[in-house]
């Protein structure tokens, strides 16, 4: 059904284009998409979000009149040029003797100049025939439409200003516009270059004029680096000058005040060791701590767990030890691997001496995951951060801190969030006064496809694959009901559906009092783009 689905994705786009004989019925079962309420859930400057719910019509419509209304609905006029529609499947199940799919509806359209985004979750119902014929288009249910309008033309929020800001640096030219696909055909694997996305960003002022600045982690073999931020809001390589320019792979880094001296020391996770260097408060960095058996370090973060008055550091590990295991371990078993890496709690002891504190601590309790991020807060008000990790293949930890004592409460919590563990975000998105949490997942439609299928692996229990279908369900949003128990309350269309997403952060993007969202996405995929 995809490419009848694309076939009608072009017909939709153009009305001029032919549609397939055979690919709709002639008449359509569909929601009357002319009787409808709209109600306006935000009202910003630069975007404006509506709902519109339909109820289904049991009387079928001419299929001239379902392309017609279904243009109209999306707002799609007779020129395709920059517009785009997108059906993506994820699930088909049968329905008697017919076919279910379900659907992603994505599309961009335009009214009165201004462009308008449309989502929706869409279920159809098709023939299924004998033989070689193709199934038949036989309803299209559309009971929820969330349309995005846009104040300008451009269909964007947010403006791409890093050619201006950085444009007048070499490294811009010369390192980060050409991309990681031109460098990885250029970078010896003798450097050990990696060219999967990990690399982190840092902002902190680092000489004290008050202005951010950013120090950003590159692949192996080339030179970490560390932007000044000028008055005129340009960027400046100040990345030699400054002893930060290390040609290590780095995965991650912090700004940090470790020393509470009041500027921001650097922390550094590189392929072949962890590093701590201070600053001089005039952004000249000296290494003053190398942690040799924590290489390939992942998301570091600075919490005072023990509220002792200075900064501690957890290091992620992900796999285990590389030098015994090759490239990548293979997670065992894929949906509870427990042969990750093993997560390090560094405490400062001052004078930048930091001492292994990890088992001492409670961390060193299943201690075994593919562990990805890590976010500190204190989601039960209590005064003291707790802490949580979002795990690839298997399931996330929540940590609760009982006076430096971490304590896995995951499960008791409703917090555990089964999935490929991406990144996970802290913010009191219901303004009730306990802070949320937001995990990002990986959305899989061939994942959504195959798993819930009754002769995928037959034999797995029921709670094995309620978790496999967690895991390729995407996103998750947690609500904190208060006396540490969370609610999963994530609605697929909405915050679940981000793609395979990666990082994630809360924040309040429109300055309305309210958190956003914003979801970093996407991967490497094969020429057939639609099968992510």
């Amino acid at each position: 059904m995809k490419e009848q689905l694309a076939g009608l994705a072009d017909v939709l786009l153009d009305p001029e284009t032919p549609l397939t004989e055979g690919v709709c019925a002639e008449r359509i079962t569909s929601v009357d998409f002319r009787s409808h309420q709209q109600s306006e859930t935000h009202s910003g400057r630069s975007i404006r979000v509506r709902e519109l719910s339909y109820t289904p019509d049991d009387k079928p419509m001419k299929l001239p009149d379902f392309l017609h209304q279904s243009r109209a609905a999306l707002h799609l006029d007779s020129d395709p040029e920059g517009q785009t529609l997108v059906f993506k499947v994820y699930r088909v199940q049968a329905e008697g003797e017919n076919l279910k799919t379900r659907q992603l509806l994505t599309a961009s359209g335009t009214r009165d100049g201004k462009v308008i985004r449309s989502q929706a979750v869409v279920d159809a119902l098709w023939t299924r025939p004998g033989g070689e014929a193709l199934p038949q288009l036989l309803s299209f249910s559309m009971p929820r439409l969330v349309q995005s309008e846009f104040a300008t033309g451009t269909g964007k929020g947010f403006d791409d200003i890093a050619p201006s800001v950085l444009g007048g640096n070499t490294a811009w030219s010369e390192q980060l516009k050409p991309g990681m696909n031109a460098w990885s055909r250029r970078i010896d694997h003798s450097l050990k270059p990696d060219f999967l996305g990990y690399h982190g960003v840092a902002i902190g002022d680092v000489d004290g004029d008050g202005l951010e600045d950013v120090y950003l982690c590159q692949p192996g073999g080339l030179p970490n680096l560390l932007f000044r931020q000028e008055e005129n809001g340009t960027l400046s390589d100040i990345s030699a000058a400054s002893g930060v320019d290390w040609l290590d792979n780095s995965t991650a880094s912090l700004l940090v005040d470790l020393d509470n001296d009041g500027d921001k020391d650097l922390a550094l996770a590189t392929q072949s060791a962890f590093l701590i260097l201070e600053n001089n408060g005039a952004a000249k960095f000296a290494l003053r701590a190398r942690f040799k058996q924590l290489g390939l370090g992942y998301s570091p973060t600075a919490s005072d767990y023990d509220l002792d008055g200075d900064l501690d550091l957890l290091v992620l590990r992900y796999g285990a030890d590389l030098r015994k295991i090759g490239d990548f371990p293979t997670p065992h078993p894929f949906h509870d691997a427990r042969n990750g890496g093993a997560n390090v709690l560094l405490k400062n002891q001052g004078g930048f001496r930091f001492s292994d504190v990890t088992e001492a601590s409670g961390l060193g309790q299943e201690n075994f995951r593919f562990s990805f991020a890590a976010a500190w807060e204190d989601y039960d008000n209590d005064g003291d951060p707790d802490l949580y990790i979002a795990n690839d293949f298997g399931p996330n930890q929540l940590l609760r801190n009982e006076g430096g004592k971490l304590v896995d409460t995951s499960a008791p919590g409703s917090a555990q969030d089964w999935g490929f563990g991406m990144s996970a975000s802290w913010g009191d998105y219901d303004r009730d006064g306990n802070m949320d949490l937001y995990v990002s997942s990986m959305f899989s439609g061939a994942g959504n496809l195959v798993v819930p299928q009754t002769d995928f692996n037959p034999s797995m229990p029921e709670q094995t694959r309620e978790r496999y279908l967690k895991m390729v369900r995407g996103n998750s949003l947690m609500r904190n009901n208060g006396a540490g128990q969370f609610s999963d309350v994530t609605s697929p269309m909405d915050e679940g559906y981000a793609g395979w997403a990666w990082g994630s952060v809360f924040g309040d993007l429109d300055n309305d009092g309210w958190e956003d969202l914003y979801v970093a996405n996407g991967y490497i995929s094969q020429p057939k783009l639609d099968d992510l």
